[in-house]
C-alpha cells in the first residue's frame, strides 16, 4: 500500500541567479552559433591528389543561415524555462513571487487531481483514484504514498488533524471518513456517515460540521467516527459551513440562513431570505456576509442576525463573497469584481469602494494586491486593493488549483491536473525552510478544498 519512491523535484534559481542563468544560456547559444558560422565559411584545404578530374561547373554554395541574435536566443531560453513549470519564473516574478520547488506529476494513471492541502511542514495531495501523497513542504520530496481504495467515490477533503494522542490525517469522501497514520500512510479506520455530506466539512475542535442534500447541518466527531448531532434548515445545503469564532453559519437553497453555536449545535438566530443561498458565507469577528439568489449581498451582525446593510444587484449571486484583511470582495455579473467597506457607518445600501474588470474570485492577498483567479479561463490577476486597477494578469493553462496559505503574504501552492505541485513564496520574504518536526507540528489555520476560490472564515482547529 505504501510506495516509498521519491519523484525528482525541480529547482529554479531566483532573482539575480535566474537572470544570470538566462543570460549565460543566451550567450552560450550565441557563441555556438558564431562558431558554426565561422566553420561554414572557412576556405577548404588544397587537394593533395594527382588524379586528373573532369572540369565541371560547380553550383554556387548555399548561403549560411544567419546566426540568431543574442536577444532572440535569450527569448527562446526564457520561453523554454517558462514552459518547464506550471507557473514559470517570469510569471511568478510579475506577482512578486519566487519558485521554491516543483514536483514531477504525482497523479495515478488515468486519475485527476482532487485535493491539495498544506500544513506547516507538509503538502498533502489526493487524486480521483483514492491515492494520497504527503510531501515535505521545505523541499517537495515525497514522504509517503498510500491509497484509501476509495476511487469509486469523490474525495471532498483531506485534513491533517494531530492531537496529543494521535497523529492522523482524515480523508473525507461523499460516503465516509478514512483515518490514516500521518507518519506512515497506513490506513487505520474507515467510518460511514449516517448523513451524507454535500460539501467540504468545516473543522471546529474535535468535530467536522458539514451540510447535506437533505437540508441538514451535521456534526461528526472525526476521531471516534460518531455522528453526533444535526440541525434542520430545509432545502439543500450546497455551500460549506463557515466558522467564525464559536459560531457556525450556513445557508440553504430555500433561503434559510442559520447561525449555530459551534460547540453545542444550538441555534443562535435564523433569517429567511426570499431566494436560496448556494455559495460560502464570508465572516469576520462582527458580521457575516451572504450572497443570495435574491439579487442581494447581505450583511448580518453575529449577535442577533440584525441586517447591517443590503447591496441590491441586477442578477442572482452565485459567486462567494471573500472577507480578507480590511476588505470585502465579490464578483458580480454585469458589474465585475466589487470591493466593499465591510462595516460602513450609516450606509444601509452598503458602500462600494471600487469595481474592477478582473475576472474570477479572490483567493488571497499578496502585499498591496488581492489575487483573483478565474478557473474557466485559467486567468490570474493581481488587483490593487486601493483602486481596483489590474496590476498584473497572466493566463496559466496548466493550472488546476491555486491556494494561498495563509490568506495574506503566505506560501502559494499551484497544482496541475497531472498532480504536478509547485510551491512559491513572496520575493520580499527571506527564503526559509519550514520542514521541522513532521510529527508534532500544528495544522494550518487555512485549508483548501481543491476548488480555485476561497470564501468565508478559516476553521477553528484542535489545539
Amino acid at each position: 500500500m505504501i510506495d516509498h519512491t521519491m519523484p525528482s523535484v525541480r529547482r529554479v534559481p531566483v532573482g539575480a541567479k535566474f537572470a544570470r542563468l538566462v543570460t549565460s544560456a543566451a550567450c552560450g547559444a550565441a557563441l555556438i552559433a558564431s562558431a558554426a558560422y565561422a566553420q561554414s565559411t572557412k576556405p577548404a584545404a588544397p587537394a593533395t591528389t594527382t588524379v586528373a578530374t573532369p572540369v565541371t561547373t560547380a553550383a554556387p554554395a548555399a548561403a549560411p543561415a544567419p546566426a540568431k541574435s543574442s536577444a532572440d536566443t535569450r527569448k527562446e531560453a526564457m520561453a523554454s524555462l517558462e514552459a518547464r513549470y506550471v507557473c514559470g519564473p517570469a510569471s511568478a516574478d510579475e506577482f512578486g513571487l519566487r519558485i521554491v520547488w516543483q514536483t514531477e506529476p504525482l497523479v495515478t494513471k488515468d486519475a485527476v487531481l482532487h485535493i491539495v492541502n498544506a500544513s506547516p511542514d507538509s503538502v498533502w495531495f489526493g487524486d480521483s483514484s483514492g491515492s494520497i501523497v504527503r510531501l515535505r513542504r521545505d523541499n517537495g520530496e515525497t514522504v509517503w504514498r498510500s491509497s484509501t481504495f476509495q476511487g469509486i467515490e469523490r474525495m471532498l477533503a483531506l485534513e491533517y488533524l494531530p492531537t496529543e494522542r494521535n497523529d492522523n490525517v482524515y480523508v473525507v469522501t461523499e460516503l465516509g471518513s478514512v483515518i490514516m497514520d500521518a507518519a506512515t500512510g497506513n490506513l487505520l479506520k474507515r467510518t460511514r456517515f449516517s448523513q451524507l455530506p454535500s460539501n467540504v466539512p468545516a473543522i471546529y475542535g474535535q468535530t467536522m460540521i458539514y451540510g447535506t442534500n437533505t437540508g441538514l447541518s451535521s456534526w461528526f466527531l472525526y476521531a471516534t467516527g460518531y455522528n453526533w448531532r444535526a440541525t434542520t434548515l430545509g432545502g439543500h445545503v450546497v455551500a460549506p459551513v463557515t466558522i467564525a469564532g464559536d459560531i457556525a453559519i450556513v445557508g440553504s437553497t430555500n433561503g434559510t440562513v442559520l447561525a449555530m453555536d459551534a460547540p453545542s449545535a444550538g441555534i443562535r438566530w435564523s433569517r429567511k431570505l426570499s431566494a436560496g443561498v448556494e455559495t460560502p458565507i464570508a465572516a469576520d469577528s462582527q458580521a457575516c456576509y451572504v450572497a443570495s439568489h435574491d439579487q442581494s449581498l447581505w450583511a448580518f451582525d453575529h449577535l442577533r442576525g440584525r441586517v447591517l446593510w443590503q447591496y441590491f444587484t441586477q442578477t442572482a449571486l452565485r459567486n462567494p463573497p471573500v472577507r480578507i484583511a480590511d476588505g470585502l470582495y465579490l464578483q458580480i455579473p454585469g458589474e465585475g469584481l466589487v470591493s466593499f467597506t465591510p462595516l460602513p457607518n450609516n450606509k444601509p445600501d452598503g458602500e462600494v469602494l471600487w469595481k474592477s474588470k478582473a475576472p474570477g474570485n479572490i483567493i488571497g492577498r499578496i502585499e498591496t494586491n488581492v489575487m483573483a483567479w478565474d478557473h474557466s479561463t485559467r486567468t490570474l490577476s493581481a488587483v490593487d486593493v486601493g483602486t481596483g486597477r489590474i496590476v498584473h494578469q497572466v493566463t496559466l493553462p496548466k493550472v488546476e488549483s491555486i491556494q494561498l496559505f495563509p490568506m495574506i503574504d503566505g506560501d502559494v501552492f499551484i497544482a496541475a491536473k497531472d498532480g504536478t505541485v509547485e510551491r512559491l513564496e513572496s520575493l520580499n520574504r527571506k527564503p526559509s525552510n519550514t520542514g521541522g518536526d513532521m510529527k508534532n507540528s500544528e495544522p494550518a489555520s487555512a485549508r483548501t478544498t481543491g476548488a480555485p476560490a476561497i470564501g468565508g472564515a478559516s476553521s477553528k482547529r484542535p489545539g
